[in-house]
């Protein structure tokens, strides 16, 4: 249970106070309870008038020895900067908030949508200010009015917090935060982990701090890092989210578990994640020769390149060298775009080490192959299969370039109208990189004629349509055909559409 904001900074003049008290209860030990309970009751009134005059929604003040707790009507908007004001009273040793001034939470995340981003509406300007009291006033000094600072304020006042709090100042996360809408916050016990070597390592470490600050962002609740099974939200597969604060138009996740690029609980030297439209860079250390390197592969396939954390070093690939080469890199980057649908490339001491799921087992054969030739680990997995939804969708975009740009026939044959076959390499290319699906070509004709000829020319017709087909891209084991002369005609009120009826249809399926 998290039910208080601890703040314990003392100033010199609470020692004096401390001090004070201690030789008041060597000298007058049989008074200690109504000594004890007069300072109190003075820390109490004293305190409750000043959390009055900075935020109304105090209610009440509660003090054991010099230790006291605030409570609420409601949440207060900016609970670090109160008890910083109230912490520097004389005699106050610290201030903790209830759980009635907390900002507010939710127990898990929503498994419906992951998240729910709060709205960005501006959020309206407080009408309390902290600062020093001025004649029939309330302050002079302004709370913050940014969602920046209102989210570094929650991890600052939070009591479980500290470590990330510590570690996400020294990265200069608020400058940093930009498009952010996630700050994914590991409680300090998940630290322990690293071990106290290793936290002081990375601490001192800024470019080591930036990496793993940045490991704990995201900037949109569909990312898929994120995963909610049997009302459980995991974040990379293995850390669980424990409690959302909604602060502002961000949310911020506690997590059980601190997250690291290669999940071994040491940064590595360098990240590359594959997607269909991004080369994205992590890593502790990236040079500018490996940044140069992976923005021109990216370029060459149509990507973008996303620096998701890290720093660019001016020094050359001696770290990396270490354990691959410039040139494998840049080997195994372009097998990984031919071959994978997504993918990691990560480099730590320990080795190289490539994973992904693979468009399909020729193309996964081909990157084992080059992976090993480099010394890497390979760890391939076959796609996961489309949804119906997917194939849906698939499906309607053959129907609209079909209707957009229809193949035609020499009639009586399987020829094609010269250059009416031109949309089959378009259909082709829409298919050649979506994993696991088979595409079925079904030739149809009209009731006129023979039936055994029709179910011949049908089954021409669509053996030609395959081959185009074939021959843009499609593997050709996905590719089946077949032909069922006037067996399905097109029947409109009772009547055959003998035009409607001589077709060839394609239709994708989930291999």
């Amino acid at each position: 249970m998290r039910a208080e904001l601890l703040l314990t900074a003392a100033s010199p003049r609470k020692k004096t106070v401390a001090l004070a008290l201690v030789a008041g209860l060597a000298l007058f030990s049989a008074g200690v309870p109504l000594y004890l309970s007069s300072i109190e009751q003075d820390l109490e009134s004293r305190t409750l008038e000043r959390a009055r005059q900075l935020e109304p929604l105090v209610n009440g003040v509660s003090f054991a020895g010099q230790d006291g707790t605030i409570f609420c009507s409601s949440p207060v908007e900016y609970p670090a900067q109160l008890l910083r004001g109230l912490s520097a009273l004389d005699g106050v040793h610290s201030v903790v908030a209830d759980r009635s001034c907390r900002v507010l939470r939710a127990p898990t995340v929503d498994g419906s949508s992951t998240a729910t981003i709060p709205s960005t509406t501006e959020t309206p300007q407080p009408t309390t200010t902290l600062g020093s009291i001025v004649r029939e006033t309330t302050t002079t000094e302004a709370l913050p009015v940014s969602n920046d600072e209102l989210l570094l304020s929650v991890l600052e006042s939070d009591p479980e917090l500290t470590t990330m709090a510590r570690l996400a100042l020294t990265a200069g996360l608020d400058s940093r935060l930009g498009d952010v809408v996630i700050v994914l916050a590991p409680v300090d016990g998940a630290f322990d982990e690293f071990g106290a070597d290793l936290l002081a390592e990375i601490e001192t470490d800024v470019a080591s701090t930036i990496a793993l600050v940045d490991m704990h962002v995201l900037e949109s609740v569909d990312s898929p890092r994120i995963n909610t099974a049997d009302d459980v939200t995991t974040v990379d597969g293995y850390a669980q989210v424990i409690e959302v604060l909604d602060v502002g138009d961000r949310q911020v996740w506690l997590l059980d578990s601190v997250l690291q690029a290669d999940g071994t609980g040491v940064l590595p030297l360098l990240e590359i994640e594959l997607t269909n439209s991004t080369l994205q860079i992590t890593g502790s250390h990236v040079s500018e020769e490996v940044l140069d390197a992976v923005t021109s592969i990216a370029e060459e396939s149509g990507r973008t390149v996303e620096r998701r954390f890290g720093s660019t070093s001016d020094d050359t690939m001696l770290d990396e060298a270490q354990v691959i080469s410039l040139n494998a890199i840049e080997r195994l980057l372009r097998a990984m775009i031919g071959s994978l649908e997504t993918g990691v490339l990560t480099l730590a001491d320990t080795g190289t080490s490539l994973a992904g799921s693979y468009l399909d087992e020729n193309r996964a054969a081909s990157l084992t192959a080059v992976a090993q030739s480099v010394g890497a680990e390979v760890s391939l997995a076959p796609p996961a299969p489309l949804g119906s939804a997917e194939i849906d969708a698939l499906n309607d975009d053959i129907v609209e370039l079909l209707i957009g740009k229809p193949v035609s026939f020499i009639s009586g044959s399987a020829e094609f109208v010269w250059g009416s076959d031109g949309v089959l390499d378009e259909i082709a290319q829409l298919l050649v990189d979506v994993p696991g699906i088979s595409v079925v070509v079904r030739g149809h004709t009209d009731s006129d004629g023979v039936p055994e000829s029709n179910v011949q020319l049908s089954t021409d017709r669509a053996a030609a349509v395959a081959a185009a087909l074939i021959d843009g891209g499609l593997e050709r084991l996905s590719v089946s055909w077949e032909g069922v002369g006037s067996a399905e005609p097109v029947i409109i009120e009772g009547v055959e559409d003998k035009e409607l009826s001589r077709r060839v249809e394609i239709i994708v399926l989930a291999a």
